[in-house]
């Protein structure tokens, strides 16, 4: 059977001649990539490769540097309402409180600035836009944060103690466990009923005619109830302010929970590392003369709440009467699907087994004729095209991820390029790759394909006897970033996920392996580009 197949690939190699790469009929997202040509060189596109699509089911989202929060609403993909627990921490410990009443508590207010651009700015006066902000800004929705009742513990007993780990599908037990009404009960429908993104500038008027007026860039700005927090930090916290790991367990934070009112919102990333709650309150003021201390009337002092500590994104996916197809999607893992939908968040992947999988007989014919014939490798490349009837009417995003789904690590290609765009990070490792393309002679502003260099990856497998291993394509927020989140639910597929496809809400289709009429030259395919010694 081997010998039969290395004379089949030895007929299809050797009369296959150069075929020009057309890299040069699309342009990358952001950048000035011009694809390579390929002279002097042969190219296989023989080899089996398959791709099916793997729900992720609960993904973990302990500590994400950047979370979620609102209702997104994909033609395709369904409708994600993303909602956030998280830890408060003090910023003093153990503060001193003399006289302060109920009366005295002038304001609680709770600020995370939202990422945001400044457009211009004149008179005193500045024009923003948001950034990462998907789905309609102007529709109202529900916003109520509520003291979290559930204590989330920094190691779990289950494991050896190792670091406790929170999931994306636990808001059942967030929300089953929050106590008393919102907190955010203010009387303007702004910071709870009637709740947006809003992209203005914050004026905080001066307590009296001579003061200036504070400006704040655009964030969640919202008044809390002063009697919860009069009850919780100023009546009866005791010794409960002592220190972070006292007060975590006594005030076991907050849960923000996002509803529907008139349809769909937005849904916004955060960082709430950045958020602060600032209690502002008068006090008694005290001088001391000889020992003795002597009452100086009242002063004014704040006391802030950090958001520190644990945190987790909480996502929940519903239908929306156009998502069913990708609702019942069942990956054919032996051998592979028409189309493959890859989401972040609580979403999808692509797995991907490259010459049949695994230690193929396959695999062993190539390795043969590779190393009899002293191939030299010039480039292998992965090149998935959009199914751009599909996402027509999606928001994408600008890039996807490949890496190693066996053990949730990047692939050496990854490893190796140390290319860098000025300006946007983002859009580090072109070379590797997977930068939506758009098509030079298109009409539309669409993505057509994502493109990955895995030159190195391939050499391993055909010359160093490396494991085939299989490979993950998902999206991803920030391709720097490589660190890998931990599956609610563990599957013989595949090991975890990038921590960053979790942050990335956004979702594409691309066609697999399995040709689709009339449009089978965008059936997934390996290229491998390679020399051959006179």
């Amino acid at each position: 059977m081997i010998k039969n197949a290395i004379g089949k690939l030895f007929t299809i190699l050797g009369i296959t001649t150069l075929i020009v790469s057309c890299d040069k009929d699309f342009n990358a997202i952001g950048t000035d990539i011009v694809g390579d040509e390929h002279f002097g060189t042969e190219r296989d596109i023989s080899s089996t490769i398959t791709i099916f699509n793997q729900k992720t089911g609960g993904v973990e989202t302990t500590n994400l540097p950047i979370n979620p929060l609102g209702i997104y609403d994909s033609p395709v993909f369904g409708k994600t309402t993303a909602n956030f627990v998280t830890q408060l921490e003090l910023q003093t410990f153990n503060p001193t409180f003399r006289e302060v009443t109920l009366a005295r508590i002038k304001s609680v207010i709770l600020y995370v600035p939202y990422f945001s651009t400044v457009k211009s700015s004149s008179e005193g006066t500045t024009i923003y836009e948001l950034d990462s902000i998907f789905g309609n800004q102007t529709t109202k929705m529900r916003l109520n944060v509520y003291e979290n009742g559930y204590y989330m513990r920094d190691f779990d007993p289950n494991t050896n103690f190792a670091a406790q780990k929170f999931y994306s599908n636990q808001d059942a037990l967030f929300n089953n466990a929050k106590i008393g009404s919102r907190l955010n009960d203010a009387s303007d429908a702004k910071e709870n009923e009637e709740f947006i993104f809003d992209k203005t500038e914050i004026t905080i008027p001066g307590e009296t005619e001579e003061d200036d007026d504070a400006k704040l860039a655009p964030g969640m700005r919202l008044n809390l109830n002063k009697q919860f927090f009069f009850n919780k930090i100023f009546a009866n916290s005791g010794s409960n302010l002592a220190n972070n790991n006292v007060f975590k367990n006594y005030f076991r934070g907050l849960y923000f929970r996002m509803e529907e009112t008139s349809g769909a919102g937005a849904l916004k990333m955060l960082d709430f590392t950045k958020g602060t709650i600032t209690i502002t309150y008068e006090d008694k003021k005290v001088t001391v003369v000889d020992g003795v201390e002597t009452d100086a009337g009242t002063e004014e002092k704040t006391l802030i709440l950090k958001f520190g500590g644990k945190s987790a994104s909480l996502l929940n996916q519903t239908s929306n009467g156009t998502s069913s197809a990708y609702e019942t999607i069942v990956g054919n893992i032996g051998t592979g699907d028409q189309k493959v939908y890859i989401k972040g968040g609580d979403g999808s992947i692509g797995l991907i087994d490259l010459f049949g999988g695994g230690n193929s007989g396959e695999l062993e014919a190539i390795r043969q004729v590779a190393n009899q014939e002293n191939w030299l490798i010039n480039e292998a490349n992965l090149v998935f095209y959009v199914d751009q009837t599909a996402t027509a009417n999606l928001a994408e995003p600008n890039r996807l991820y490949l890496y190693d789904a066996r053990n949730n690590r990047p692939l050496i290609d990854y490893t190796f390029d140390t290319s860098t765009l000025a300006g946007n990070s983002k859009f580090n490792k072109f070379v590797y790759g997977g930068i939506g393309e758009k098509s030079t002679n298109a009409e539309n502003s669409k993505i057509a394909r994502y493109k990955f260099r895995i030159t190195e990856h391939i050499k391993n497998v055909l010359f160093k006897d490396s494991t085939n291993v299989r490979l993950g394509l998902s999206v991803t927020e920030n391709v720097n970033n490589i660190a890998g989140a931990a599956l609610a639910s563990p599957s013989p597929n595949f090991k975890g996920v990038p921590t960053f496809s979790v942050i990335n809400p956004l979702g594409t289709v691309v066609f697999g392996n399995v040709p689709v009429s009339s449009q089978e030259d965008k059936k997934l395919q390996l290229e491998i580009y390679y020399t051959k010694p006179n």
